[in-house]
């Protein structure tokens, strides 16, 4: 593995997120490379003070998720989250008016892209 394979892996292996068969790996390279060892530890600062931060946010008034609900008229059928707290993906699938619309969206350090929707099927 090399320093620019490494570098690309330290930020799963900061937040808990590398599985095991790359983490040896990684760990190889880390032993002989202090320039890598170096960066991992600035992403493992990176990820507390990330996770600091969101913890100290306050969380969404009462009734918030059912307002929403309202409005969108959307029963949540199913929501998948992959990632991190640094990156993410979510695919939510719901029931509107006899549809099942589809939405992904992309979470980088806690702010959401939308990637897209699709209208669903008809009843």
């Amino acid at each position: 593995m090399n320093c620019h394979e490494a570098r690309e892996l330290l930020p799963w292996l900061a937040a808990g997120a590398l599985p095991p068969e790359e983490q040896g790996e990684l760990m190889r390279h880390l032993a002989g490379c202090a320039a890598c060892r170096a960066e991992l530890a600035q992403e493992v600062r990176l990820a507390r003070e990330v996770r600091e931060a969101v913890a100290g946010l306050p969380g969404a008034p009462e009734g918030t998720w059912g307002k929403v609900m309202a409005r969108t008229r959307g029963i949540p059928l199913g929501r998948l989250e992959l990632g991190s707290f640094l990156v993410g993906l979510s695919l939510g699938l719901s029931l509107r008016g006899g549809k099942l619309p589809l939405s992904g969206e992309l979470e980088v350090l806690g702010r959401k892209v939308p990637l897209f929707e699709t209208e669903g099927g008809a009843r």
